[in-house]
This record gives structure tokens, C-alpha cells and sequence, in this order.
């Protein structure tokens, strides 16, 4: 692939779009200098747009000298934009009108790309539900694509940290465009998450938090993209970019999915060893090797290029970077997996022993662990998607804790890959009316380090037996010779989650009312407690 930037390139240049109600949206626009006609690329995002993704992506003027105009839009009630934000609900009809004006740009050569990353890839789904002109390629990257259930809570549970985080992001960005100080400083100020979510509650003119705590199902019907576009043809080619240690990634897979569904030729996916930001060799503290570093920006130019312009060959259907191997592998489809079990074993000391736990082939004796979240000390999230850190962290140290229930396999005599969703069903008791559940998915080295691969959390509201189902994420995970896999299962993932206090029907609780939670792990028997791993049948490249 060549790298000649043939453009110079001028702007921005300040662009505006009145919309049918009035309001006007405001544009950065980059121009190849060259006179000609060139593909459009628009991105429309939240953050104010000189921003433009770069968090991720190279800034919009690197686009524009591969020969496109790119157009960064602030949305409704952002940056210069008039209006009022709220979080997805206006996206659809304002993206649709903005596709139009965007494709009706002087010197637009009549063709229409959408790309960004986050909420910046959201608007683009958005954007294709409304009713306006059908772009011809996006790429969207690591985005939601069922906000309630890949975004705003995981296995029933709020997902405190990241949505609060987000959310007051968002009221401060709202309080700085309203030059209202006395806001800002009151939330800078909030003591920790369980303050700022009550103050963000509190005001539903700054914050959308109240809603999704509401958790109304006509409300994530309204803004959901796998809802909007379910009947959708999506018949325009699609690149989507994810992260194994993404909290967006199941959207990235679900999205990908939908796509591929109907139409595999023009669905084309790439999946990093990257959390959601920022995105390079480094996973959780451990550099994953020079084929992390992969040029995203230049495979979305030669999509664009192939889509847009005709130019080069047609991009690859799936890369997936294999998080064991720690390289590239070049998928002609997804392979078929078969789903492969691992059952839970011990003497009783899982908790108490790193050593005493296993994963076996088959089901052993019945027996069982029990450990205690305690909720003076919860245990704390490593590594994933949710964690700190967040990616291929080493979490040996947190298996070593009482309060976790640790099951290793023997050694792997033969590389195995897994491609796909993983899950772990586990036989849980309590004499507490609810209690919640965390699982991790290790690799573990001949060192001993475990290198987090992949978690999964569930609230499980009648815990006095039950046989919980905890999704764990999708995976591209080969196991070399000599290493093994490990299961780690706690009863807290703080401060990711807000901590159980450990009664029936759970509701935000003061820290004053949690109590401590025994939680026993059945296993063996008629017990059925298993990992379930998506095994590659065939060798795949």
C-alpha cells in the first residue's frame, strides 16, 4: 500500500447547515487543494469538533491530502452548534439532513463516506436509520449498537463507573457552553461516583443518567441502532474497527454481524488487542509487539479508496489480532467454532488456594467452594475491558485473594485457538437474596502470570440457588503449548460496579447499608458448572 499524500490541503474552513427546525449546525471543513472533484468523509460528533476523533485517529487534514473533503460537524447542542444536546435522540433526523447537505457540497464528487469512533460511530448508524440520502461506506469504530445492553449495563447490572464518567463528561462540556461555573465546579467536585450520579440525577437538564437508570425500554428503542436498523437492507459496505479490551466491543460484534448477515461481500471487520482509547502495542501494562501498532487510519483510506474512488483491491473480510500469539490473523470469513466445556473442580479451596481449583475435560465429583465479598474490601476489577488497568493486565496478584474462587486447566499439550463468544455457567448459592457475580478469563504463562483475556459480570437477584450464565466477550485467543486457561470468579468488580449491598430487589444503596455476601460455587455432579470456550475446528490462517 502506498503512503504518497499527493494534496496540500486547505482549511477548516467554517461551514453551516440550517436545519428544518431552525437550528443551525456548525462545520470544520478540509479541502484537498487541488481543484477536482473528491468523495466527501463526515463525521459528526459531541466533543467540540476541533477534537475529531484524534484520540484515536489522525486528524481530519490527513484524510483531506489522501484526496477527500472531511467535514467535522459539531452536533446538536455542542460546540458551536445551536440546540440542546441530548445523548442520541436527535442524531437520526439531524444526521439524515446533514448526509444531505454534506453530499451536495461544492467541489463533493457524489460520493458520501461517514467514519468516526465512539458516539462519533453511533451518529453514523443513526444517521443511515433517518430518511435522508443513503452514504455510500462508513466505518464506524467501536460504537454501541444496543445501548442498553452493550453500553449501559452489563448482565443486568449498571455499569457505575464507566456511565458516570461519561455522563459527567458531557454535563461539564454542557455547563462550560453555558458559561455556568458554579455547575462545572459542582461536579469536579463530587466526592466519588455514587455523589456524582446522585448529582447528575438530580439534574436531567445537564444529564441524561436519570433516563438510563430508568431503564425504560421505549426510551433504548428510540436511540438503539440494532433496533432502528432491523429491517434495514444495510446494503452499503461497511468497516468496522473494534478492541478485545473495548467496553463497546459485543456492539462492534453485534453491529458486524448485522451487516454480514446481509451483505458478507462489502462487511469488513478488524478487531485490535486495544482498549477504547488509546489504541497501540501497550495492553494492560504489556507491550503486545510491533503488529499491535496497526495503521487503522491507512486501512480506512484504502476502504474508502475502494468504495469511493475504485481504487486498490478489495480490503480484507476479518483481521483479528490473536491475543495469545500476538499477531494478525487474515480471515477470509469468521470460522465455525464448536463449543468446547471445561468443568469446574476442586477439593474445596478454590478461594483459599490459587493451586486447588481446576478446570477439567469432564465433570468431576460434586463439591463445592465458598468465599465471602466483603463490602469493606470488595475485589477489585484487573484488567479487560472494565478494569484497572483496563486490557492484558496480570491479575495473578487479585487470584491470590480469599474472596476470589481461581480453576486452571493442565498445561495445553497442543496450540488451541478460540474464536468467538465465550461464557461461563456457574452453579452459585447464597443465603443473601441477591449477590453479584464477576468472572475473568485468563491466560496463564509458564511464568504464572495471568494475563486477562476477557471478563463478564451478572446481578442475580434469587441467589439462594441458581444457575447464573456470566457472557464473557468475544475472543481470538490461540493457547500455546505449555500455557493454560483460568477461570476467576469474585463477588465484586470495584469500582467498575456499584457494590451489591447484599438484599432483594437491588436499588442504590448508602455504603452503610451493604453487608457482607457468602457466595458458594457448586460444581461436579449434577452441577453444572463449566466454561464454555468457541473452539476453532479447522486451523485457521
Amino acid at each position: 500500500m502506498h503512503h504518497r499524500t499527493p494534496h496540500d490541503v486547505i482549511g477548516p474552513e467554517r461551514a453551516e447547515l440550517v436545519l428544518r427546525d431552525g437550528i443551525v449546525l456548525v462545520a470544520d471543513i478540509y479541502r484537498p487543494a487541488n481543484e477536482g472533484l473528491y468523495p466527501v468523509l463526515l463525521m459528526r460528533q459531541p466533543y467540540g469538533r476541533a477534537i475529531a476523533s484524534t484520540v484515536v485517529l489522525a486528524h481530519p487534514c490527513w484524510y483531506a491530502s489522501h484526496g477527500y473533503i472531511v467535514v467535522i460537524q459539531d452536533v446538536r447542542g455542542c460546540g458551536d452548534s445551536g440546540g440542546d444536546f441530548e445523548a442520541f435522540v436527535n442524531e437520526m433526523e439531524d444526521g439524515a439532513q446533514s448526509l444531505d447537505w454534506a453530499a451536495s457540497l461544492p467541489g463533493c464528487s457524489g460520493k458520501l463516506g461517514l467514519y468516526g469512533f465512539s458516539y462519533q460511530a453511533m451518529t453514523q448508524y443513526l444517521a443511515l436509520a433517518g430518511k435522508g440520502r443513503r452514504p455510500d461506506a462508513i466505518a464506524p469504530a467501536m460504537a454501541s449498537w444496543m445501548p442498553r445492553d452493550d453500553w449501559a449495563y452489563e448482565g443486568s447490572a449498571f455499569r457505575l463507573g464507566l456511565n458516570v464518567s461519561w455522563a459527567a463528561q458531557m454535563a461539564k462540556l454542557k455547563a462550560a457552553r453555558n458559561d455556568d461555573g458554579e455547575t462545572y465546579s459542582t461536579i469536579d467536585g463530587a466526592a466519588d461516583d455514587l455523589a456524582l450520579r446522585d448529582l447528575l440525577i438530580a439534574r436531567p437538564d445537564l444529564s441524561h443518567l436519570g433516563k438510563w437508570i430508568e431503564d425504560d425500554e421505549t426510551y433504548w428503542s428510540k436511540i438503539s441502532p440494532g433496533v432502528l436498523l432491523r429491517d434495514n437492507p444495510l446494503d452499503i459496505p461497511a468497516f468496522h474497527t473494534g478492541g478485545w479490551a473495548d467496553f463497546f466491543l459485543e456492539g462492534t460484534w453485534a453491529a458486524d454481524a448485522a451487516f454480514r448477515r446481509k451483505n458478507l461481500q462489502t462487511s469488513h471487520l478488524v478487531i485490535g488487542p486495544w482498549t477504547h482509547a488509546p489504541w497501540n502495542r501497550m495492553s494492560g501494562g504489556t507491550d503486545m509487539g510491533p503488529e499491535a501498532e496497526f495503521p487503522v487510519d491507512r486501512a480506512q483510506i484504502a476502504f474508502f479508496d475502494f468504495y469511493l474512488k475504485g481504487k486498490g483491491d478489495r480490503p480484507a473480510t476479518a483481521r483479528l489480532f490473536d491475543m495469545g500469539l500476538r499477531r494478525w490473523r487474515t480471515l477470509p470469513s469468521l470460522p465455525p467454532t464448536a463449543d468446547t466445556a471445561f468443568f469446574l473442580a476442586s477439593s474445596g479451596l478454590a478461594a483459599a488456594m490459587i493451586s486447588d481449583g481446576r478446570l477439567d475435560t469432564g465433570p468431576s465429583s460434586p463439591a463445592g467452594d465458598t468465599f465471602v465479598h466483603d463490602p469493606f474490601r470488595p475485589t477489585p476489577l484487573v484488567g479487560g475491558h472494565l478494569g484497572t488497568p483496563a486490557g492484558f493486565a496480570d491479575r495473578s496478584a487479585f487470584d491470590n485473594r480469599a474472596d476470589v474462587a481461581v480453576y486452571t486447566t493442565l498445561p495445553f499439550d497442543a496450540a488451541t485457538t478460540f474464536i468467538g463468544k465465550a461464557a461461563a455457567e456457574i452453579e452459585i448459592a447464597s443465603r443473601s437474596l441477591g449477590c453479584d457475580v464477576c468472572a475473568t478469563l485468563s491466560l496463564v504463562g509458564p511464568d504464572g502470570a495471568a494475563k486477562v483475556i476477557s471478563t463478564g459480570y451478572a446481578r442475580i437477584d434469587d441467589a439462594h440457588r441458581a444457575l447464573a450464565r456470566i457472557s464473557l466477550r468475544s475472543i481470538c485467543l490461540s493457547v500455546p503449548v505449555g500455557f493454560r486457561l483460568r477461570l476467576s470468579l469474585q463477588g465484586a468488580a470495584a469500582p467498575a460496579f456499584e457494590i451489591h449491598p447484599g438484599n432483594g430487589a437491588f436499588a442504590p444503596a448508602p455504603a452503610i447499608a451493604c453487608r457482607p455476601i457468602p457466595i458458594s460455587i457448586h460444581h461436579g455432579g449434577a452441577a453444572g458448572s463449566r466454561l464454555i470456550m468457541p473452539r476453532v475446528s479447522d486451523d485457521v490462517a
